[in-house]
């Protein structure tokens, strides 16, 4: 009789290619990230000394392969501790609304959870008070430019984020109208322009200043002349080819990091937990260890000293306690 075999089983080939992808997976998530420096970020904006600066710039492709300048991102820009950031503002990437950066985000939470609690709100107070922790923690479109900073280009490629407009009137608006009207312009006269063409493109000139209000309000105008991006070949090619990705620079924070900013926390990485904690917490923890080691190391063992003979204080003995064969003299 045919001994009867099993219809399902196990491919080889199925797990060989499972563990290749996990391997590769592993070894990408383990890839050195762009350490943090200042230089890879352009700073458009204006210190608390400044009132207006210009700054010109050279737009780069995302991809040494050509292609757009422009890389539309999500963000949460919210209100936090000023022991986290003197403005009292920080910045973080969405990672569930931005592909493949994370299934989770607690600025997210919060907001559908606001949102749940103002449709159920019974009073106009509640609602319009849900309805602005909704509104704050909503993540919101922006866009990152690549670029070259004129009297910088030793840095390489820096990053530049800036707010969507829903009125149409932000920095990328600016940056597409100049483009469509010398783009206009050209095809009157029937020529071609592209302002973002890397041989024979334009640079642009971002300028900031206060209005009264003590908000920055930027400017963007094209240089007059077209010039190329550089006029050494390899200096161009070494900029295009800058490693340097835009989601390592604007890195994703941790869940446990972003949900301790959501409650108004601090977070500092504890080695012991191999996570994020809040600094009240941990500081109330670090506190209560010590005091608890201190009453470990203090604790009290009696001596009977009766038993020691009495002597006399003389010449010879000052009645001094020997501590490591020397005298503890009292002068």
């Amino acid at each position: 009789m045919a001994e009867k075999v099993l219809t399902s089983n196990i491919d080889a080939s199925s797990v060989e290619e499972q563990y290749e992808k996990e391997h590769a997976a592993s070894a990408s998530s383990n890839k050195k990230k762009t350490e943090f420096n200042k230089k890879n970020y352009l700073q458009a904006r204006l210190s608390s000394d400044e009132n207006k600066k210009s700054l010109t710039i050279r737009l780069l492709p995302f991809s040494p392969e050509g292609g757009s300048p422009f890389k539309k991102v999500f963000i949460h820009t919210v209100k936090v501790n000023k022991e986290l950031s003197p403005g009292g503002w920080r910045t973080f990437v969405c990672p569930t609304h931005n592909e493949g950066k994370g299934d989770k985000c607690p600025f997210c939470e919060v907001s559908a959870e606001a949102k749940n609690l103002r449709h159920n709100a019974q009073t106009e107070i509640e609602k319009k008070r849900f309805g602005e922790i909704e509104f704050m923690n909503r993540a919101k479109a922006a866009w990152i430019v690549r670029c070259i900073e004129r009297g910088h280009e030793e840095d390489g490629a820096k990053f530049w984020l800036f707010n969507d407009s829903a009125k149409k009137d932000g920095v990328y608006d600016k940056i597409m109208n100049i483009y469509d009207e010398r783009k206009k312009a050209a095809e009157k006269k029937g020529k071609t322009s592209n302002i973002f063409d890397l041989n024979e493109g334009k640079d642009l000139i971002i300028n900031l200043s206060r209005d009264t209000n003590n908000k920055t309000v930027i400017k963007v105008v094209d240089d007059e002349d077209k010039t190329p991006l550089s006029e050494s070949y390899e200096e161009g090619m070494a900029w295009i080819n800058d490693p340097k990705k835009w989601d390592e620079v604007y890195t994703v924070k941790p869940y446990e990091y972003m949900k301790i900013v959501v409650k108004g926390g601090i977070p500092v990485f504890d080695k012991e937990k191999n996570k994020y904690v809040d600094s009240a917490a941990k500081a109330e923890e670090d506190k209560k260890a010590a005091e608890e080691e201190l009453k470990e190391n203090l604790t009290e063992h009696k001596k009977d000293f009766s038993e020691f003979p009495k002597q006399e204080p003389s010449e010879e003995n000052f009645g001094g306690v020997i501590i490591d064969g020397e005298d503890d003299l009292p002068f």
